[in-house]
């Protein structure tokens, strides 16, 4: 055995007993001992004590004893802490009236534990469930062992779970990259050993469930690892799955229902449901103005999870912008925005290309292809907070490794954008003529704002009737090297691009108003996704729950309404915000 073999192994051993890391890290990472167990304790502390009026409220009425069905809170290996304060929360709810709650974590996270052992949830321990000693059957070993090429492993099923997308995808996110060299034997056998774990997570995961009579779940992780393993056999057991996902708001989230028929959906999409009743609901002055305001918070500095993706930029009016840049006014300009290239690849509808890798580097080509526009290619601004690539690749961007493999040196009608810009994004967005995503945030922003949206995948607002959306790939590249010559949205398409806008950005969020966020201890500022967390915004006498509370509750057993949507407005309001305008809206 050589000497890095035994290293790893050594690494391995203290990344899962969270005792070592007690005992070594005070001598040997003294930083990364007062984060995991000092400021998180202090953080666990000062939330228990801020939530002591809901505590005293939910003691007036004690859970019975009577047989109840399960809810399971899928926390998993590793869980950002706000997710586990916001879930004890809203599941004390649940064990006061309705069910016995559960907790799937690891022993490894005693401090992530603690915040549910506050309300004396069980927990159901990943190490307990002995997921690698699951038998798989020969037969499926057989067509695991059979996959060869990329197409094989992506479309590859079993009892209908996605097990190759989910095998493929979690291999991207653990090497941190948006390629994935399936001809490469060590690739292949690793994607291999990632499909064999799922399927034993799903068949460990019905198990679960059957003996523990669960009939609701909360999860937020539901494509990589065994999060997506337990996420289908959820689904496929018809059980109530309730996904929550994280907005640019501190005090928001997103939640929906995952049924079969929404599952692989963008978490902001909107069912045809919810959207027919929205669609031609009256249009109102309040619906700009919130809308407004909504743009000028995003890109302002009212919310730290969004500040942290544009530091440093201003919001510049598009026209002195495109001089600074040298673009004449005459001249059409075009903005490939990127997506995080490596991150729950194929979870979302299907795409034109094989992976969001091959379509970056696609477009790119096909903006070198096209000198009869300008064309800049926007890094994913997430890049600046994300720790991956600084970890893994010393800092540089996948969008630039990708360019430098696959395209070589740019002509000199491309540009490159990177998260230092010092233009706000939103003055980007108000400066192109044509934004080319797959199905990114940015093409909502640019249907609201009357731009062309041209799109190369499904599963989020390609029927809302705003966007262009090529069939093929080819047609997608013919399409990009021909522009200018694509035709402008219409006056119907702008009105939809709003509408569509508003229910994404205003009523989609769930705000948490008997939550505060707040920077974690040991952080002065919210930048990294876990450097958030939040303190209890309970009244001193209650008598009832937060009416947002209580909406939650009675939303969530109805497996039908998977939206959970703020109402559409009726009354205008007036609104004065600054000097901004968004008079594209």
């Amino acid at each position: 055995m050589n000497t890095n073999s035994i290293s790893e192994k050594i690494k391995q051993l203290i990344r899962t007993k969270w005792i070592l890391r007690f005992v070594l890290f005070p001598f040997v990472r003294p930083k990364r001992f007062m984060d995991e167990f000092v400021w998180a304790l202090c953080d666990f502390w000062t939330f228990r004590s801020s939530i002591k009026n809901y505590l005293s409220f939910l003691r007036r009425d004690p859970p019975s004893a009577e047989n109840k069905p399960g809810l399971l809170i899928v926390a998993g290996r590793g869980m950002n802490t706000q997710w586990c304060q916001l879930w004890a929360v809203l599941g004390a709810v649940f064990a006061n009236r309705t069910h016995r709650v559960f907790v799937l974590t690891s022993r490894n996270q005693p401090m992530l534990n603690l915040y549910f052992r506050i309300f004396g949830f069980d927990f159901i321990f990943l190490e307990d469930l002995k997921i690698s000693t699951v038998i798989v059957p020969q037969s499926a070993l057989d067509q695991i062992n059979g996959l060869e090429s990329f197409m094989d492993f992506k479309t590859f099923k079993l009892d209908g779970a996605p097990l190759g997308s989910m095998a493929m995808s979690t291999y991207s996110r653990t090497k941190v990259t948006g390629v994935i060299d399936i001809q490469d034997a060590q690739t292949r056998e690793e994607v291999r050993a990632w499909l064999v774990f799922i399927y034993q997570s799903v068949v460990a995961s019905k198990q679960l469930y059957q003996k523990n009579n669960i009939d609701m779940l909360f999860f937020t992780e539901v494509f990589m690892e065994e999060y997506g393993a337990f996420y289908y056999g959820a689904l496929d057991m018809g059980l109530n799955v309730i996904r929550f996902a994280g907005t640019v708001r501190d005090n928001a989230v997103i939640v929906q229902h995952l049924t079969k028929e929404s599952d692989r959906t963008h978490h902001a999409a909107v069912t045809s449901q919810s959207w027919s009743q929205i669609v031609d609901a009256p249009d109102s002055k309040q619906i700009d103005l919130e809308l407004e305001r909504n743009f000028l918070d995003r890109y302002g500095d009212v919310w730290a999870m969004s500040t942290r993706n544009q530091p440093n930029t201003k919001i510049v009016d598009p026209k002195v912008a495109r001089a600074e840049l040298g673009i004449p006014s005459d001249r059409k300009m075009g903005v490939i925005f990127s997506h995080i290239l490596y991150d729950t690849l194929f979870f979302i509808g299907e795409d034109l290309f094989p992976s969001y890798a091959d379509w970056f580097v696609e477009s790119v080509k096909a903006a070198c292809a096209n000198p009869n526009i300008e064309w800049f290619v926007k890094v994913h601004p997430s890049n600046l907070w994300r720790g991956e690539l600084e970890q893994f690749f010393g800092g540089k961007y996948e969008e630039v490794r990708l360019i430098e493999r696959f395209v070589g040196p740019l002509p000199k009608h491309v540009h490159m954008v990177y998260p230092d810009t010092p233009y706000s994004p939103y003055t980007w967005l108000q400066m192109t003529d044509y934004g080319i995503t797959v199905r990114g945030t940015s093409g909502i922003e640019l249907g609201a704002l009357g731009k062309t949206v041209i799109t190369a995948g499904s599963g989020r607002y390609e029927k809302i009737g705003f966007t262009v959306n090529p069939r093929t790939s080819a047609e997608y590249m013919e399409l990009l090297k021909s522009l200018p010559k694509a035709p402008e949205p219409s006056i119907e398409q702008k009105r939809l691009g709003v509408k569509f806008a508003y229910m994404t950005f205003c009523m989609k969020p769930f705000t948490l108003d008997f939550l505060k966020p707040v920077p974690k201890f040991g952080k002065t500022r919210i930048f990294g996704t876990d450097d958030l967390v939040y303190r209890g915004n309970f009244p001193e006498s209650m008598t009832e729950l937060p009416a947002s509370v209580e909406r939650f509750f009675r939303w969530s057993f109805n497996k039908e309404s998977v939206d959970f949507l703020n109402d559409w407005p009726v009354q205008p309001k007036e609104f004065h915000h600054g000097a901004v305008s968004t008079s594209n809206l």
